[in-house]
């Protein structure tokens, strides 16, 4: 990370300009649904495109993929409940969760089909929602998803973060963490990614991840006749080591789906590898 010159210690990163001026762009709606507000953030026009972020995310996740969506596709980013800024909503059960958000794109894409995309947690969450979208998801794209088959286990390389009182101390593990979680360890961690999570993270309420066990997020997808595209970065920390098991299961539930492994890629594979996922996503959310 950058030091300040005058303390020599780091300095806090914060979010470039180019991501404000994104912001700034956006327009900005709410939804209530079951009595959550939730915030979206919408550019372009044309065909809506869902885009939802992962675990202790806000739109953020997308911001390299937005702008080169929006020449195509009406994109609406949500922050999903209990992140970001949208309101908190305490629950168990994440089918209800998907419900509060597939009613928000049901009020702001009435009676038009519509595509989407969901990183991490999202994945999970947009399948849920496929059913429940009332004109129907016609292409759907999960990234870096966790629950396609194992996983290994990245906790005991995580810095908590939270009740640290030093500004730097937090940086400095969200830093970490961004390095063996979402990118590619310590060579890939910049300023920019470290701002994105932090930004997020600190806004972050919800706990959803033990709740996947009780879901059987494969047959969601074999009961939706839609068109399916699934991407792992190669060297995802938490799947790369079972991606043909993964392939094997989208195949054996969606056998035309594509299954994209993009290489040098980490999780947050839309960020690490912009350039070919926004490719993929041009090509199959069309």
């Amino acid at each position: 990370m950058l030091m300040n010159d005058d303390l020599d210690e780091p300095a806090i990163p914060t979010l470039p300009q180019w991501i404000h001026d994104l912001e700034a762009q956006a327009e900005m709606r709410v939804t209530r649904s079951g009595g959550v507000d939730l915030q979206w953030r919408i550019w372009g026009e044309g065909r809506p495109l869902v885009l939802l972020h992962g675990g202790h995310g806000s739109w953020l996740h997308w911001v390299r993929n937005i702008a080169p969506l929006a020449r195509h596709f009406r994109v609406m980013a949500v922050d999903l409940p209990s992140y970001g800024d949208s309101g908190t909503f305490k629950t168990e059960d994440l089918q209800a969760y998907a419900a509060l958000v597939a009613q928000g794109v049901d009020e702001l894409a009435p009676g038009e089909p519509v595509r989407g995309a969901g990183f991490s947690f999202g994945s999970v969450i947009g399948t849920l929602m496929l059913k429940k979208v009332a004109a129907g998801v016609e292409a759907w794209a999960m990234l870096g998803s966790p629950v396609l088959g194992g996983r290994s286990e990245v906790g005991p390389w995580m810095r908590t973060w939270r009740g640290m009182p030093m500004p730097e101390h937090r940086a400095a593990a969200h830093a970490n963490n961004v390095g063996v979680l979402m990118l590619t360890g310590p060579d890939s961690v910049t300023d920019e990614a470290v701002a994105i999570q932090m930004a997020h993270a600190e806004k972050a309420r919800g706990l959803h991840r033990g709740l996947f066990a009780k879901l059987d997020v494969p047959a969601e997808l074999g009961a939706w006749e839609g068109r399916l595209t699934v991407v792992y970065g190669a060297r995802d920390a938490i799947a790369e080591h079972h991606l043909d098991e993964r392939r094997d299961t989208v195949a054996a539930v969606q056998p035309h789906a594509q299954f994209h492994v993009i290489p040098e890629a980490g999780h947050w594979v839309q960020y690490m590898a912009a350039d070919a996922v926004n490719d993929i996503l041009l090509r199959r959310l069309a």
